[in-house]
């Protein structure tokens, strides 16, 4: 294994654009970036990172022709915290998927979309896009607004899916799941008040899960326009309703052994 320090191609100083502060940290976040070919602009690496995934990164920087400065760990701690595992890739401003764009491509008889109505914690945006992407729906679509959109914090938690699944942003809603109707595509709405248990759907045809906010849900106007409101089943209601990400993922897999079965 190479030792990243002794790098003959290290850059230095750093300077942080502040105008720019889209960042990507952990080891496998940052070589899924490098390996989707998602423009980098510089890389930070810890001084004496080792690994076997620190030198794929470091080989695939080295011929995209990546600078990259390595630098003692405080110094990336001060930047993204100590959760970093040692590597920070600084990158070009991220675009979206366009949204016209995923529609004319998508399969009218097997598509599968995942809506996300104003989800507010990155954690929860991300382990939702990580979940998608496994379960192999075509696209993820945001509000524009309201919302928590592909901040750091929701590309490291997404672990490299970002990289791989279209995300597009919308300005409306509403708007969007009309269009997605007009295709034939049902839309399902997973809603704690649903009065449809989520495994007496068929998800075999093309479809759209819309997944409501941590607190509230769906709102009242993106529930109406849903051909469908599932609830998952508890056994005890104390607690409340299961975590946005984690009833997301219940209903994912379903779709997915649906469709594979």
């Amino acid at each position: 294994m190479e030792n990243i320090s002794a790098a003959p191609y290290a850059f230095s100083p750093f300077v942080m654009d502040e105008k720019n502060p889209d960042i990507v940290w952990g080891r496998h976040p940052v070589l899924e970036a490098l390996r989707s070919g998602r423009s980098v602009q510089r890389l930070l690496i810890a001084d004496g990172g080792r690994g076997e995934v620190v030198d794929e990164i470091f080989t695939l920087a080295r011929q995209a022709k990546v600078p990259y400065d390595v630098r003692d760990r405080d110094f990336l701690d001060r930047i993204a915290g100590p959760r970093h595992q040692g590597v920070i890739a600084y990158m070009a401003a991220r675009s979206y998927a366009d949204f016209e764009a995923v529609l004319a491509d998508l399969d009218p008889c097997h598509g599968f979309l995942v809506f996300l109505d104003q989800i507010q914690d990155p954690h929860n945006l991300g382990a939702i896009v990580r979940s998608a992407h496994a379960v192999g729906a075509d696209a993820i679509v945001l509000p524009r607004r309201g919302a928590c959109g592909l901040t750091a914090a929701a590309v490291k938690a997404a672990a490299g899916a970002a990289e791989h699944v279209p995300i597009c942003q919308v300005d409306n809603i509403q708007k969007a799941l009309q269009k997605v109707r007009a295709l034939g595509v049902w839309t399902i709405g997973l809603d704690a008040q649903g009065d449809t248990d989520f495994t007496s759907v068929d998800y075999g045809r093309a479809c759209a899960l819309v997944v409501g906010s941590e607190g509230r849900g769906l709102r009242r106007m993106v529930g109406e326009r849903c051909d469908f409101l599932v609830s998952i089943p508890m056994a005890r209601s104390e607690v409340g309703s299961l975590n946005a990400s984690v009833a997301a993922g219940i209903v994912l897999y379903e779709v997915h052994r649906q469709r594979r079965s």
